[in-house]
């Protein structure tokens, strides 16, 4: 395995059953966005959003992150790291990524955006 697969799926373990703050994942999920930008291996993205998709599913942080820092680069990104995506926009609970959503979800029809949609709805909150 890839040392920096490996880091990253280190990280989803103990986003999901480590003993760590959110605060500090949080920070640490902010920092694999920040480097998923500059990196331009498929495998090694797919499992840096898998372990930020971990922490926003497991730990509820999604929206604390920040997930605009990337959006300029979602046009770039291969399905299956688009479907982390949807579902971590999702996981914010904020209205304003539906259309980001419906966007990857005409580029790529096979993803179920409508889960992701329904996600984001039954999280949404009234102060935005």
């Amino acid at each position: 395995m890839n040392e920096k697969c490996k880091k990253y799926d280190d990280m989803s373990d103990v986003f999901e059953y480590g003993n760590i703050s959110d605060d500090e994942i949080v920070k640490l999920c902010n920092q694999i966005l920040l480097e998923s930008k500059d990196e331009k291996n498929d495998i090694i993205l797919e499992t840096m959003y898998h372990a930020v998709f971990t922490a926003a599913n497991y730990r509820n942080i999604a929206d604390k992150i920040e997930i605009d820092s990337i959006l300029d680069y979602i046009e770039y990104f291969n399905e299956e790291i688009s479907d982390y995506i949807i579902s971590i926009l999702a996981f914010t609970g904020k209205r304003k990524y539906i259309n980001i959503i419906k966007s990857i979800g005409e580029k790529y029809g096979d993803l179920d955006i409508s889960e992701a949609i329904g996600e984001l709805e039954s999280r949404c909150k009234s102060s935005e």
